[in-house]
């Protein structure tokens, strides 16, 4: 156990009850492939990747190299203020754009995901209010859809606790149910229906996952593609939210572009665009926007967004690196192996597991979720208890705070015998969960 007033880290919204659990062995101190290795001495295999993003696993060769040789070479420059960006970082959005749909050629770097989702709004809203249409403020986004935490993110994710726990936060916001919620009836779409009755015309913008975090909830080409059409016919700016779901989680460079039916505005990339190894994210905006954002500004009425690493040199070199590993290193096919791999593991699990309810797949992009057969569904604290018992057996999974999901998003890097690991260790911490017996160490029973 650590004394709070020993630790100078805060790292939880609840520091206490999880530094009573924490002993110093329980910290992360190495890492290799996929593995990490606590500082008391035992390795996991890290089936989260990290928090979704290390997409690469630890200490690939191409992007530790691509670090050291920019940070020798220039470890700083943005391209936010003086107009004057590092030449990795033009190379690093031509070298993006060309893996992006049809369109989509301008590409704005930031810092992280929520940020990324921010910027895309408020260009949304500014683009309105330099049209002359200052009632068309308001943003429809889906209950249980996550973009992030802050002011803005924080309020378009589908999480009410986010709404209210600091009090206000960016107003104009509005939330539809998603085709995956309890009711939706199948082929109609409450979002569409939503913004009909509250009046497309006061609608800036639709902001969804296709593939929502929450759950795994893949949407359907044939909903989104429904909502592209919709987005199209009232002028609406159609966001992709694909933080989680680009740079090779689903098979693809994006979920938008193996949607052919659809056509988003705008596209946010994080978590995987530089496999975690430098913060960064990506606002890829389609030429109609891009057209009108410089028909419509000058210096003196320019959009005046951004922070001082936006189009850091060191990450556009990170995340160069990653696009020649998705491009060039078998990255995309080892994701669309693996995935049926996974799948069909699973579905073995689930057979000897009917508690196993439902298991969601794309890629490497898994939700399972959890219940008593015919009856109840899990608690998330009782999916929580089930991935401490997985960790206790050395494969490290996500659970949500909310939902209750199980979330499996191991590298993309990942073998055969990786994919054996994790199933064979669902199954035994599922068995665990059956016969009462709980995981070996203080940390994963206070935890659980």
């Amino acid at each position: 156990m650590i004394d709070p007033a020993d630790f100078a880290l805060w790292n939880s919204g609840v520091p206490r009850p999880y530094l009573k659990a924490l002993s110093r062995d329980d910290l992360l101190a190495e890492a290799d492939g996929v593995r990490v290795r606590d500082s008391g001495g035992r390795w996991y295999l890290d089936a989260r990747s990290g928090l979704w993003n290390v997409t690469l696993g630890y200490g690939n060769t191409r992007v530790k190299e691509a670090i050291k040789q920019q940070v020798d070479r220039l470890p700083f420059a943005n391209s936010h203020g003086y107009g004057r960006p590092a030449q990795v970082t033009v190379d690093c959005a031509e070298a993006l754009v060309r893996h992006l749909p049809d369109g989509i050629n301008h590409v704005r770097f930031a810092s992280n995901g929520a940020q990324a989702v921010e910027m895309a709004l408020l260009l949304s809203r500014f683009l309105r209010l330099r049209a002359g249409q200052p009632e068309r403020m308001a943003v429809f986004s889906m209950w249980d859809g996550f973009h992030g935490q802050g002011p803005g993110a924080g309020m378009v994710t589908g999480v009410p606790y986010l709404h209210h726990q600091t009090g206000p936060m960016l107003p104009g916001i509005h939330h539809a149910p998603g085709p995956f919620s309890h009711g939706a009836v199948e082929g109609v779409s409450d979002m569409e229906r939503l913004i009909t009755e509250f009046g497309p015309e006061r609608v800036t913008a639709v902001i969804v996952e296709p593939v929502v975090g929450e759950g795994g909830h893949i949407l359907s080409p044939e909903y989104l593609g429904s909502l592209s059409r919709f987005c199209r016919a009232h002028d609406i700016h159609l966001v992709f939210d694909e933080v989680v779901t680009g740079m090779g989680r689903v098979g693809d460079f994006t979920r938008a572009g193996q949607l052919p039916d659809v056509s988003p505005d705008i596209i946010t990339l994080g978590k995987g665009i530089t496999s975690g190894y430098m913060p960064m994210s990506a606002v890829a905006v389609h030429d109609r926007l891009y057209e009108q954002l410089h028909d419509r500004t000058t210096a003196e009425t320019a959009l005046s967004i951004g922070s001082t690493n936006d189009g850091h040199a060191v990450a556009a070199a990170a995340a160069l690196a990653v696009i020649g590993a998705l491009d060039e290193d078998g990255v995309l096919e080892n994701v669309r192996r693996r995935g049926a791999d996974l799948v069909t593991a699973l579905g073995k699990v689930q057979a000897q597991h009917p508690e196993l309810t439902g298991v969601r797949c794309i890629g490497l992009f898994c939700g399972l979720e959890f219940g008593e057969p015919g009856g109840e569904p899990w608690t998330p604290g009782r999916v929580n208890k089930l991935r401490m018992a997985l960790e206790s057996r050395g494969v490290l999974s996500s659970s949500l705070r909310v939902v209750p999901n199980l979330m499996l998003m191991p590298p993309l890097v990942i073998t055969e015998d990786d994919v054996a690991e994790i199933a064979g260790a669902l199954d035994g911490a599922l068995g665990d969960i059956k016969s009462g017996r709980m995981p070996e160490s203080g940390f994963a029973r206070a935890m659980g």
